[in-house]
């Protein structure tokens, strides 16, 4: 504990939820389209049924063919480096390419079961993920030497996985049937499971941090974790369509994906979500954002559409803190002007900087914090909710 602490007063800045509109463009095909990775604000591909491999260099305005090499459906294509990609799918299906799809070479991974995603951490380390639903099969298949050879990892699960992701080198995540969820620190020598709290099939996962991260699934099931996945959390998405895909273009602004054009955006990193109008009602099977603020998402029908998100500088006022009564002498309440959806942390530091107290309050905060056995005096009380932490003194007398 440190001996001092200094405190400042921050003026905390809340964003309007962030204003996009979507709009289509084309893709230059009917064909399903399964996914998309843009490498810059400009260059992007996207994957598909029978082996549809597509490249942009203009921001999605247009579209040229390229040569998988492949007919089976490709699943997801990601990019690890700005020439350099994977792209899997069907039948065991991967290929690659190290000139920003100039040419793809088919690489041979040992199996003819399915791979639903992948995800490489640099030019040469990755994972697929895929399996069969049917027979119980889970396939994880991991490379050190950029897809010359692939090793099977294993979990004991037996449930088929549709997405993966790691933010960081040795740190990642699994989803699938069942609400399987699968961690691993270590580059996958161990996947441990994690307890998701639904039976529902997870179709994608994405952490913005080492700790934060958020999987989507069937019958609009959101799930969140704060703490590297140790608890699960229901977030309400307000429909019961499938969602397929979730991403991520800074620790606050998300975007999910799914049935009947079903389209979520999140500003506060995955603590509400709320729902934007499409373009039609074509399922979507895959979002992806840009290094800038540029999304886009594909689905049937060869649907391919973009967003432009705007966060600008609209600012709306934090709910308002009250802390009362103030002097207090055996107990204080807090309060909000709006509406907390999540447990309020308290945090009550004396004069020398020392915590003395710590607890946590559920919503709608009717309980009173005893002080009543602290020394008189002036304390300084740290409030975190939602994110945000605010600093109020505190006189008990």
């Amino acid at each position: 504990m440190r001996s001092t602490l200094h405190f400042a007063f921050a003026l905390f800045t809340c964003f309007s939820p962030a204003s996009a509109q979507w709009s289509q463009l084309p893709s230059g095909t009917t064909s399903m389209l399964q996914s998309v990775y843009f490498t810059d604000a400009l260059t992007g591909y996207i994957s598909g049924n029978g082996g549809l491999i597509r490249k942009t260099t203009d921001g999605g305005l247009s579209w040229s063919a390229q040569v998988s090499g492949v007919t089976e459906d490709l699943f997801e294509v990601h990019f690890p480096a700005a020439d350099t990609g994977y792209a899997v799918g069907w039948n065991g299906k991967a290929i690659k390419t190290t000139n920003g799809g100039q040419t793809w070479d088919t690489l041979s991974t040992g199996t003819t079961l399915q791979f639903n995603a992948v995800f490489f951490t640099d030019v040469n380390t990755g994972y697929a993920v895929g399996g069969s639903g049917s027979l119980s099969i889970e396939l994880i298949k991991k490379t050190t030497d950029g897809g010359q050879t692939w090793i099977q990892q294993t979990n004991g699960q037996y449930k088929q996985l549709s997405g993966v992701h790691f933010p960081s080198p040795d740190t990642g995540w699994a989803v699938g049937n069942q609400g399987v969820i699968l961690h691993t620190v270590n580059g996958g020598a161990i996947w441990t499971p994690q307890t998701s709290g639904t039976p529902q099939l997870l179709r994608s996962v994405y952490f913005t941090t080492s700790s934060t991260g958020i999987a989507v699934g069937g019958s609009g099931t959101i799930k969140r974790t704060t703490d590297g996945g140790q608890s699960w959390v229901s977030v309400a998405s307000g429909t019961f369509n499938t969602l397929f895909s979730v991403t991520f273009s800074d620790t606050l602004n998300g975007c999910i994906v799914g049935d009947n054009g079903h389209i979520l955006r999140t500003n506060n990193g995955g603590h509400s979500w709320s729902q934007q109008s499409g373009v039609n009602n074509n399922t979507l099977l895959f979002v992806n954002f840009t290094s800038g603020n540029a999304g886009y998402a594909v689905g049937f029908s060869g649907t391919l559409i973009k967003t432009t998100l705007t966060t600008g500088n609209q600012q709306i006022a934090a709910p308002t803190l009250r802390v009362y009564p103030n002097p207090a002498n055996d107990r204080f309440f807090v309060s909000f002007s709006g509406t907390i959806h999540e447990p309020v942390v308290l945090n009550l530091y004396n004069s020398m900087g020392s915590r003395v107290q710590s607890e946590t309050m559920n919503p709608p905060l009717i309980d009173p914090c005893p002080v009543a056995g602290l020394t008189r005096g002036l304390y300084f009380l740290e409030v975190i909710s939602e994110g945000v932490i605010r600093m109020e003194k505190l006189v008990l007398e």
